[in-house]
């Protein structure tokens, strides 16, 4: 391909009414590779911000980009449902119940034990000073 056939791949439509494939291509690699700003790359090739926006938006749209992304969030696990949280909350409350018993039967139980064997089971909350 000569330089006269490459540069009218570059070339936009005359009519107005779009631009070549070729030409959004090399637009949106020129963004990528040279990691100019997306208004630089706009006034570098004579097109408004918004077009370049449209450009990166349908090169991703055909790469399966967006596909990819519903693909995803279809995977995803779904929000849980109020009565989900319902439910999740009383076995919380249930477990919570559950273990606050345990610990009182505890209590009980080393009460009993330091009133039997007169031991002292109960870490003590702090050591006395010594004078």
């Amino acid at each position: 391909m000569d330089k006269q056939e490459k540069s009218n791949d570059l070339v936009k439509y005359k009519s107005g009414s779009g631009y070549r494939a070729s030409f959004k291509h090399h637009v949106v690699l020129d963004l990528i590779r040279n990691r100019e700003s997306e208004s630089f790359i706009a006034r570098k090739h004579e097109i408004p911000a918004g077009s370049l926006n449209r450009f990166r938006r349908d090169l991703l749209g055909e790469l399966g980009y967006f596909r990819i992304l519903e693909e995803m969030k279809k995977d995803q696990k779904q929000a849980p449902t109020h009565e989900d949280l319902l439910k999740e909350n009383e076995s919380l409350k249930k477990a919570l119940e559950l273990s606050m018993l345990k610990v009182e039967a505890l209590e009980i139980l080393m009460d009993v034990a330091e009133d039997q064997f007169n031991i002292d089971i109960r870490k003590k909350s702090a050591p006395k000073r010594s004078k």
